[in-house]
C-alpha cells in the first residue's frame, strides 16, 4: 500500500506473477461486502467521539476501541479467505453472528469507555467464539495446532466476557491481555507459516482490503456531505467543496499507487514465503491507514459544520494528523515491502512534515481556510507524484 511515486519493474515480481497465475483467482462474495458494511457503520460512529473539538484521550479512547474492532475484521477476513470460499449454511450463520456483534460493538461504542464497555466487551467475546469454531473445525482439518484456536480465539473470548463485569482499569487490561495473545501467537506461527502459505489467497487479500479502504473514503464523503446539509450555508458548501477535493485527492493517491505496490508487493512476499511481512501489511499497518482517513474526515466534518469560526485546535489536529499518519504509514509499508529507504525519503518526509506545519496556522484562519491548507498540501503530493511517475514513464534520450 505504499505511496511510490515510480512503478516497480516487472523482474523482482516475476516470480510471484509466475506462482499466482497458477491458483484460482478468488472474487469477495457478497456476504462478505455485507459485513464489510457493517464494519464500517462501526467506524462511522466511532468517528463521533473525535468529532468538533476532540482531545487527546479522545483521540486514544478512538485507537482503542477501533483497534479490537478493525483486529476482529481482519481475522475474520483472513478466516474467510482460508477457509470461506463458498458460502455454506455455516460460513453464513458464523458472518451473520458476528455481524450482530460488530453492530452491538457500534451501538456501544457512542458511550466511549464508558458504561456501555461492557457492551462493547461481550462484542468481542461473541466475535472469538465465532472465530473459534471455524478454526477449531476447518483448521484442525488442515493440520492447525490444536492450542492455537484455543488460545487464539477461544482464551480470548473468556478474557473478554470477562472483562465485561471486571471495573476499569482491570477491564481495559484484560483487553490488552487478549489483543497481546494473538500477537504473540502471530508473531511465532512455527510450522503453521508453510500451510498458510500454501492456503492464502492474494487476489482475494488485495480485493478485500482494497474495498474496504474504497468503502471507508466513501464514508468519509458522505460525513462531510451530511454536515453540510445540516449547516446549510454558502460557507458551508465551499468548505464541503474543499474537503471533498482532500479527500478525493488522497483516495487518487491510494488507489493511483498505493493498491498497485499492495498488490505486486504482496505477490512478491508470498512467493517468497515471508508470511511476516506480510501479516504486517495485511494486518497491523492498515490500521493506522483506515484510521488516517476516519480521523481526517471527522476534522473535517467539524470545519464544514463551522466554516467562518476559527477552527478548533481538536479539529486541525484531527486534519493534519490524518493526511501525516496517511503518508507516514505509506511510507513504513513501502520499507515493509523492502522498498530503497533512499526513495521513501523521496516522499515520506514532506508528506509527513508538511500538513503539520499547518498546525501554526490553526489561530489564525478560519475552519475553511484551514482545509484550504489542506487541500493544498495533498494536491502538491499528488502533483509531485505524478510527475514523478511520468517522468520515470519517459524513455530517456540517448
Amino acid at each position: 500500500m505504499a505511496t511510490a511515486e515510480e512503478p516497480n519493474g516487472g523482474a523482482d515480481a516475476a516470480g510471484a506473477e509466475s506462482e499466482s497465475t497458477a491458483r484460482t483467482p478468488r472474487r469477495a462474495n457478497w456476504l462478505e461486502l455485507f459485513f464489510d458494511l457493517v464494519m464500517v457503520a462501526f467506524v462511522g460512529q466511532l468517528a463521533l467521539g473525535v468529532h468538533g473539538d476532540p482531545h487527546p484521550l479522545q483521540f486514544l479512547t478512538f485507537a482503542v476501541l477501533f483497534f479490537p474492532a478493525w483486529w476482529a475484521w481482519v481475522n475474520v477476513m483472513l478466516t474467510l479467505n482460508l477457509f470461506g470460499e463458498r458460502v455454506t449454511g455455516k460460513i453464513w450463520l458464523m458472518v451473520s453472528v458476528a455481524m450482530f456483534a460488530v453492530g452491538m460493538m457500534a451501538a456501544a461504542s457512542i458511550g466511549g469507555l464508558g458504561d456501555r464497555a461492557w457492551a462493547y466487551a461481550l462484542g468481542n467475546a461473541i466475535l472469538r467464539l465465532m472465530l473459534f469454531f471455524a478454526w477449531w473445525t476447518q483448521g484442525r482439518r488442515n493440520g492447525v495446532a490444536w492450542y492455537r484456536p484455543v488460545l487464539y480465539c477461544g482464551v480470548t473470548a473468556v478474557l473478554w466476557a470477562v472483562s465485561a463485569v471486571v471495573p476499569p482499569p482491570g477491564r481495559y487490561l484484560l483487553w490488552a491481555i487478549a489483543i497481546g495473545i494473538e500477537v504473540v501467537l502471530l508473531a511465532f506461527l512455527g510450522r503453521e507459516s508453510s500451510w498458510l502459505r500454501q492456503a492464502l489467497n492474494i487476489d482475494h487479500v488485495t480485493e478485500r482490503v482494497g474495498l474496504f479502504v474504497v468503502i471507508v473514503f466513501g464514508e468519509s464523503v458522505l460525513a462531510v456531505f451530511a454536515e453540510w446539509s445540516a449547516s446549510w450555508s454558502v460557507a458551508s458548501g465551499l468548505t464541503a467543496l474543499l474537503a471533498f477535493a482532500a479527500i478525493a485527492l488522497l483516495a487518487w493517491a491510494f488507489f493511483t499507487y498505493s493498491a498497485d505496490s499492495a498488490e505486486r508487493s504482496w505477490r512478491r512476499l508470498h512467493a517468497a514465503g515471508n508470511i511476516g511481512a506480510l501479516r504486517d501489511t495485511v494486518m497491523y499497518l492498515p490500521f493506522l491507514l483506515v484510521s488516517s482517513i476516519v480521523l481526517l474526515a471527522a476534522g473535517l466534518g467539524t470545519a464544514v459544520a463551522d466554516p467562518l469560526e476559527p477552527i478548533s485546535p481538536g479539529a486541525a489536529a484531527a486534519v493534519s494528523g490524518g493526511i501525516a499518519l496517511f503518508y507516514g504509514t505509506n511510507a513504513l509499508i513501502a520499507l515493509r515491502y523492502r522498498e530503497r529507504l533512499r526513495d521513501v525519503l523521496r516522499w515520506a518526509p514532506v508528506g509527513v512534515l508538511l500538513p503539520l506545519a499547518l498546525l501554526v496556522l490553526t489561530p489564525f484562519v478560519t475552519a475553511t481556510g484551514y482545509v484550504a491548507g489542506a487541500v493544498a498540501a495533498v494536491g502538491l503530493m499528488a502533483a509531485r507524484a505524478e510527475w514523478h511517475r511520468r517522468r520515470a514513464l519517459t524513455p530517456v534520450a540517448r
